[in-house]
């Protein structure tokens, strides 16, 4: 008898663009330490002196003092780190975070044996999963004025294959560091593996009260990199001058800053430089984004600033604890309790990983962004907020607040945003900031809709074009979901075999699982209806590699972006709103971003530039003039995570006859439904595997080049730097926007940023992408790598809990 697919539940809602769940923009989401929690680091005494020397500054006006750090000599049991790890968790108080000296959890981490075996075999199974990745021909082949180094993932991973098999590899930490490393370098946020170890059970942190930020005297002039306690604290304390970092480890500030900013997967350097540093619209909505200086991978055992005014502070780096430690003795008992697959997930551990990650709220709370002011509307999940500025010179601006795009409730979203426009317009704004500063994407049809709520006539239809990567498995689910659309596969046939297969789920489940493979719910380039699988599957060939044909949502058609009972404005229940006139002119609205969009945010920021003719404005980057990208976050349409993958592979398989399964055991299909060490080896994000690929890229309209537009160079219209008062206050962030954007035309800009030739300013509103020159390797093709498997013999705890799946992954 075949296993039964254990699936918890289905959702319509299928169509994700969000980043990574597990981290953000490379930064872990795990338990973090808030930004004004100092005390609570009690796990050991030294961690406790570590904190007390750490550079929030004291409540006086004197400059900070040199500091004395522990050192590791004060930390028994150093023949086994990881006993020493495991005695030290054991004595931390009940309620207290598990925090170690960031130089003992590496070197436990490096006890941790080589699973050579292992890791061969999951080198194999992310191969076949990137197989799914849509740009791996352009990461390997980029355009030109693409602005990071070529990638080919997958010969490098082939050659990570050699370099184990040669016993290259010291130990599983430095394996994981490795790959992992090797998944940032392609910057994209949609495509992550989150290893179990450096994700899973310890996260590495400098203490509280290192955040750095990067300010400028007037918003155009260079900025320079100050301590923001030291901010925070000249705010209220006129007596108190700030003084700038100079060196960090003997390294100047911006050359050692440099060396962390690569950790964030950003496909733009300005944007990796502005995740360094807190996230004022994140924090703002709940989500603890300190900065990659803050939290990410381990960066030495102390860090030492040494400031401009002749002090310097001195404080162990840190790392958090998330696993159970108990019966860990060495680093053989720590691969055996780690890494051997996912624990089972607790409601008590689920609870404490949301309530350390969000901020969450007490019972019929009045919802606020952190540090904003009073909203006129926001969203109870503060996704979104509108805000109107009320000083003189400003009263008639508007801003939409959107930090994300994540929203149980798409109607909801789409309803106060509706609101605020026209209470916006009848209060007599005429004017539009869209804020989308750290939007990370959510709901995918959100972007759409945002769209068409400033461009609701009826000629203004969101392009949205997509497409997948053609290769062998996509080929064989198309085609089963056609089947079994028109009844024909085995199963449907066969009643029996059916609930063996499925057990509690019905063919309208299996329909809903599968619809993103339908071609009877997409439409062609030209809004046209697809009339067979092959229509859509193509291939067309485009930088040497194969794809889809070009697709589009039918937005007439609720299973096409799958949303029940929603309608975007200008379709269906919302048809009549076309006749609605344009709340703001194109010219009076204006894009505020950091660089830190991606997904759904990038979808919107398509439609507003490229059709809508909006401008941007960017805030922050480097310290030097020129012009800066508005978004530096994926811009794929559609993410997978690779749960989401194996379920479609499996549902396809279970759809077929015992025939077609001995066949499609052979093939990429039957070892991507089966896939172990993939999922036996990944940090767990609740019940979900961290990581996923770009499913869909996200094409630009009449571009005859079909370049993914991640691989298109996109300057905003002007660029200023954050000013101290900007930190501490969001108003003055909005009224430089204004300033420069809507009042004193672009003299305020930092020098060099404006007229960029791919800006909607300097004529670039509808850039094409350029073709890059012919690939001297030409295609790899891969046949798949991996043992057969015995299908008959499986069970399903892989994909136990795959299945609740919801929008914003």
């Amino acid at each position: 008898m075949l296993p039964t697919i254990v699936l918890l539940s289905a959702s319509l809602a299928l169509a994700a663009a969000k980043s990574n769940p597990y981290m953000l923009y490379g930064v872990p989401k795990g338990p973090s330490i808030d930004i004004d929690e100092m005390e609570n680091m009690t796990s050991l005494d030294v961690v406790s002196a570590a904190v007390d020397n750490s550079t929030r500054p004291s409540k006086t006006s004197q400059p900070p003092k040199t500091t004395s750090i522990p050192t590791m000599s004060d930390i028994p049991g150093l023949a086994e780190p990881c006993a020493a790890v495991s005695s030290a968790v054991k004595a931390v108080p009940s309620g207290n975070r598990k925090v170690i000296p960031a130089e003992l959890a590496v070197k436990c981490l490096q006890s941790v044996p080589l699973d050579q075996k292992g890791n061969m075999q999951l080198i194999d199974d992310l191969k076949l999963y990137l197989e799914w990745q849509s740009n791996i021909a352009f990461l390997k082949n980029p355009p030109a004025d693409y602005t990071e180094q070529p990638l080919d993932l997958m010969r490098e991973m082939d050659s990570m294959k050699k370099q184990l098999a040669a016993n290259g590899f010291n130990s599983e930490y430095d394996f994981q560091s490795e790959l992992n490393k090797l998944f940032t370098r392609a910057y994209d946020n949609h495509l992550a593996w989150q290893p179990d170890i450096l994700a899973g059970v310890m996260q590495f942190q400098r203490p509280a009260g290192t955040e750095l930020v990067s300010v400028s005297s007037d918003g155009s002039q260079l900025p320079e990199i100050y301590a923001y306690r030291d901010l925070e604290l000249a705010k209220n304390n006129t007596s108190f001058e700030p003084s700038p970092v100079r060196t960090i480890n003997g390294v100047g500030v911006e050359e050692y800053l440099q060396t962390v900013a690569i950790q964030a997967d950003f496909h733009d350097a300005d944007t990796r430089w502005n995740a360094l540093f807190p996230s004022q619209a994140l924090i703002a909505s709940g989500v603890n984004f300190l900065g990659s200086f803050r939290t990410g991978i381990y960066q030495g055992p102390n860090t030492t600033m040494a400031f401009a005014n002749g002090t310097a502070k001195s404080t162990m780096n840190v790392a958090v604890v998330l696993g159970n430690f108990t019966g860990v003795i060495d680093g053989s008992t720590f691969f055996h309790k780690f890494c051997s697959g996912p624990a089972v997930t607790t409601a008590a551990s689920s609870t404490a990983f949301n309530a350390t990650n969000t901020t969450v709220p007490t019972q019929n709370p009045i919802p606020s962004h952190v540090g904003y002011p009073k909203a006129v509307l926001i969203h109870p999940n503060l996704s979104l907020g509108g805000y109107w500025i009320n000083d003189t010179g400003y009263d008639d601006v508007a801003v939409m607040s959107m930090p994300s795009y994540e929203s149980p409730d798409v109607q909801l979203y789409q309803n106060i945003m509706r609101d605020f426009i026209r209470m916006s317009v009848r209060a007599g704004k005429t004017k539009m900031i869209f804020d989308l500063r750290g939007n990370g994407g959510g709901n995918a049809i959100l972007g759409y809709d945002s769209f068409k709520q400033v461009f609701p006539q009826a000629d203004q239809d969101p392009f949205g074009g997509t497409r997948f990567r053609a290769n062998d498995a996509l080929n064989v689910v198309g085609q089963m979901t056609r089947d079994f659309n028109a009844n024909k596969t085995f199963v449907q046939s066969n009643s029996m075999a059916f609930k063996e297969a499925f057990g509690q789920l019905t063919m309208n489940d299996i329909s809903l699982f599968t619809s993103g493979f339908s071609f009877q719910h997409q439409l062609d380039i030209d809004n046209k209806a697809l009339g067979s699988w092959e229509q859509m599957f193509g291939p067309e060939t485009v930088n040497s590699d194969k794809f889809t044909t070009t697709l589009r949502y039918n937005f007439t058609d609720e299973v096409s972006y799958t949303y029940p009972g929603f309608s975007v404005i200008g379709f269906l229940k919302n048809a009549n709103e076309t006749r609605t006139p344009q709340p703001f002119k194109a010219h009076d609205i204006v894009m505020l971003h950091d660089g830190m969009c991606s997904s759904t945010c990038t979808i919107v920021s398509e439609l507003l530039k490229n059709q809508g003719g909006v401008r941007t404005l960017a805030v922050g980057g480097q310290p030097k003039a020129g012009p800066m990208q508005g978004i530096g976050g994926t811009k794929g349409a559609q993410s997978f995570s690779y749960d989401d993958v194996q379920t479609r592979t499996q549902i396809v398989y279970f759809l077929g006859s015992p025939e077609q399964q001995a066949q499609w055991n052979q093939t990429s299909l039957g070892r991507t439904a089966f896939a172990e060490q993939i999922f036996k080896r990944t940090a767990y994000s609740g019940d979900r595997p961290a990581g996923g690929i770009n499913l869909k890229d996200n094409l630009r309209r009449d571009d005859p080049s079909k370049t993914p537009l991640e691989f298109i160079y996109e300057a905003a219209d002007c660029r200023m730097f954050y000013t101290a008062p900007m930190i501490n206050d969001v108003t003055m962030v909005w009224k430089g926007v204004v300033d420069r954007m809507f009042r004193n035309g672009t003299s305020q800009c930092v020098q060099g940023s404006t007229g960029d030739k791919s800006s909607v300013s300097g004529g670039g509103q509808t850039k094409a992408g350029s073709v890059p020159p012919p690939s001297k390797a030409g295609v790899d093709e891969f046949q798949g790598v991996g043992r057969k498997w015995d299908v008959s013999g499986l069970g399903w705890a892989v994909v136990a809990a795959v299945v609740g799946l919801v929008v914003c992954l």
